[in-house]
């Protein structure tokens, strides 16, 4: 082979060996990076889609076959920040949250004023229980973005652990003033008025407000008939309490509210059947036998309601309210010196109720 030959040969060996090499070179270009993501962004939604049909098994697949698309754009581009921050929020997803937060802080090196990366990287520090982390992970968001409504949420749930639920409130009403259709801010906030602050006109209007949003999420219905209890709405607390029941037939708690409500509303029978539902499921449960023992009293029947009260006395001794309605229906059935005694139980218990009641009905026996 002549000098010219041997040098054309290699001329066109080294152009395909180049030809091979940016062959090579084009595979690991932010398009391909991004066709992974794409790949795993439609995985992690049919994650979601399986997450609603309660089909966990299937939902796990899903964001375990994302987690893998993510970690192929990762590895192509390891700077590339979307590969970064959605393989971090998917593994916050499967609360792998130690690698999340790595791979939070992978995205943040590359684009540090991304205050949605600071907000994920808390909700997942909140996942390790590492709440003063996430305390300034939700500052740093708010900063980068005064709206940042899933900051002042997420935020909103540390703070809850406090005593003062203030704090709380505060940022849950940021939350909606940010986003106004915020349903799950109205939810919490609920909650927060009717359990803690007790104001239940300000709890209604969230409970009331999240159903016209989201009129499917049963819990809801229990708690706006708790609130319609607690603030005498008798009729509409026993409608929200019926529809939440029809669904879960089996929660002791709404069975003792709506038993109450009825005892409200003169339905002693109705309250008995709610009550004989409950001890069914909870036999020991002290309220509810108590109450049934009042709506069995109410409808004068002494023997029964004695039964309830007297076994729910012996469940709890320190029940002072227990005392008290027994101390009703013996005086009812006309034993009113066991009536008076049951009452200054009552009373050394410090039950608020009794001493008014000893006044009342025992005052000449105490002379």
């Amino acid at each position: 082979m002549n000098r010219a030959l041997s040098f054309l040969l290699f001329i066109l060996y080294s152009v395909a060996a180049s030809a091979q090499e940016e062959v090579k070179a084009t595979i690991d270009t932010s398009d391909a990076s991004y066709a992974f993501i794409k790949s795993g962004n439609i995985k992690c939604d049919s994650a979601v889609v399986n997450f609603k049909r309660n089909n966990l098994k299937g939902c796990n697949k899903f964001y375990a076959e994302a987690i893998k698309d993510y970690k192929k754009a990762q590895k192509l581009n390891p700077t590339l920040v979307d590969a970064n921050y959605r393989l971090a929020l998917t593994q916050t997803k499967t609360k792998d949250y130690k690698n999340a937060i790595q791979n939070f802080d992978r995205a943040l090196a590359v684009e540090p004023e991304r205050g949605d990366i600071f907000r994920e990287r808390g909700v997942a520090q909140m996942g390790l229980g590492v709440d003063s982390l996430a305390i300034k992970d939700f500052n740093k968001a708010i900063d980068k973005n005064y709206d940042d409504y899933e900051a002042y949420y997420y935020r909103a749930l540390i703070k809850l652990k406090g005593r003062n639920p203030q704090p709380a409130l505060e940022d849950f009403t940021h939350a909606i003033e940010s986003k106004p259709d915020y349903k799950d801010a109205y939810f919490t906030r609920g909650k927060i008025y009717l359990e803690k602050v007790k104001d239940y006109v300000l709890a209604l209007n969230d409970f009331n407000k999240y159903i016209e949003m989201d009129p499917d999420r049963i819990e809801t219905y229990l708690l706006r008939g708790k609130t319609n209890y607690q603030g005498g709405a008798y009729k509409s607390a026993e409608k929200d309490l019926s529809r939440y029941i029809d669904m879960e037939p089996d929660n002791v708690e709404a069975l003792i509210t709506r038993g109450a409500t009825r005892i409200n509303l003169a339905n002693y029978s109705g309250a008995v059947k709610d009550y004989d539902d409950a001890i069914k499921i909870e036999p020991k449960n002290v309220i509810a036998l108590m109450n049934r023992g009042t709506a069995k009293g109410a409808m004068k029947n002494y023997a029964g309601a004695l039964e309830d009260l007297d076994l729910a006395i012996k469940l709890k001794f320190d029940y002072s309210s227990a005392y008290i309605n027994r101390a009703l229906v013996k005086y009812a059935n006309h034993d009113k010196k066991g009536a008076c005694k049951d009452l200054e139980k009552a009373d050394a218990l410090n039950n608020e109720k009794a001493a008014d009641l000893l006044e009342q009905y025992c005052n000449d026996g105490r002379k």
